[in-house]
């Protein structure tokens, strides 16, 4: 995240407000957001589901980029047996971030066909 009083922040609300693309970037930009989002869309999950199947990612960034996908609009927070879960709180997507479902699609595909293949050593 960027402090809000540098230039950088400044002309990245500019580009944001001129490019829609360039804001949705911003929304699923993070090393760990489309990873989660992708986890998301099988089911609602826990924070330690979640942390169990990203066994990369550490708790704090764990817990940052939910607080982002959060912000942006893309996951909530449910609690009691609308998540699920017999009363725990668990992450479940927002329409918004249901409706990314075709686009992280078209990404993975994309990804798939373009991805460079591994050098032969």
């Amino acid at each position: 995240m960027r402090k809000t009083t540098s230039t950088n922040y400044e002309n990245q609300q500019q580009l944001e407000e001129y490019c829609d693309a360039a804001y949705a970037l911003h929304c699923i930009s993070g090393r760990w957001k489309l990873s989660l989002l992708v986890q998301l869309q099988q089911s609602d999950l826990r924070f330690s589901e979640l942390r169990q199947a990203l066994p990369l990612i550490t708790e704090r960034i764990l817990s940052l980029q939910l607080k982002e996908l959060e912000t942006a609009g893309l996951i909530s927070k449910q609690t009691g047996t609308t998540a699920g879960k017999n009363g725990a709180m668990a992450y479940t997507l927002s329409p918004g971030g249901k409706a990314l479902a075709p686009v992280i699609k078209a990404l993975a595909n994309w990804g798939g066909a373009y991805k460079p293949l591994p050098a032969m050593v």
